[in-house]
């Protein structure tokens, strides 16, 4: 199993290009959007437990400073700071699991070209985003800067499947040490259950593999895509509760899609 440390620091690298990132000691990190109101864009995590009980009144004091309610992603054994959050009113009302992918057995799409890299457009990739997650174009102009950002970025690799000569779906590849984080991946209604999402992460453990790297990749259990991934090949490393206060509005929208 890769390193529960540097699995957390894949994610906090990786939505640091999206928003912005404050860190409370070493082992904290908060996350706050000006562009997205979904709570996965604002939220606090702990790349390792220690530390992290004494962390969460400053983490509080940041949120309410942002005007945000707070939300917390917890790993399974940090129990001190999931005892922490219940004392302070907090409830878990989602998880995220953690995955690394063994040998891949998803299905692919026919008649599917898979493109990366400098051959996709930062529009595009951007357009497939909004339309994957929202159903329409209200993140388009936003991820489109990111995604532009994101192209010039050796860290990261585009990739888009294209059929029909339009882009279908979409991920992006995240690299930090010994890792290959798979995020955004998405498929465009008309083309789902075809095999596409399958064909993009086919693509991403052949870049993962020529690189030395594991593939790795975290899901919102809420969007019922966990046993998609297992029966593609994916394990379960370990989960993380996602915990507010009951009486948070949290914005739920930009569900992932696959």
């Amino acid at each position: 199993m890769p390193n529960a440390r540097d699995l957390e620091l894949n994610e906090a690298g990786w939505w640091s290009h999206w928003t912005d990132v404050r860190w409370v000691g070493a082992n904290a990190y908060i996350l706050l959007s000006s562009s997205f109101e979904e709570y996965f864009f604002n939220r606090a995590g702990f790349v390792d437990c220690r530390g992290s009980r004494e962390a969460i009144p400053k983490i509080e004091a940041d949120f309410e400073a942002a005007g945000q309610p707070p939300c917390f992603s917890v790993k399974e054994k940090c129990k001190e700071a999931a005892n922490a959050l219940v004392s302070r009113g907090y409830t878990a009302f989602d998880g995220m699991a953690v995955m690394q992918l063994g040998r891949p057995r998803f299905r692919t799409a026919a008649g599917l070209t898979v493109l990366s890299g400098q051959d996709i457009s930062a529009a595009d990739w951007a357009a497939a985003y909004s339309l994957s997650f929202y159903d329409d174009f209200r993140t388009r102009d936003s991820v489109s800067l990111i995604a532009e950002r994101l192209r010039k970025e050796p860290s990261v690799t585009l990739v888009a499947g294209m059929k029909e000569g339009k882009v279908a779906g979409i991920l992006a590849a995240f690299r930090t040490r010994g890792l290959l984080g798979v995020y955004c991946i998405g498929t465009l209604n008309k083309y789902r259950m075809m095999g596409v999402a399958g064909s993009l992460i086919h693509e991403a453990k052949k870049m993962a593999s020529a690189e030395g790297r594991e593939l790795i990749l975290q899901t919102i259990v809420s969007d019922e895509v966990e046993d998609y991934y297992l029966r593609g090949g994916f394990r379960r490393l370990y989960l993380k509760q996602l915990m507010r206060r009951e009486s948070s509005a949290l914005s739920l929208q930009g569900k992932r899609r696959v």
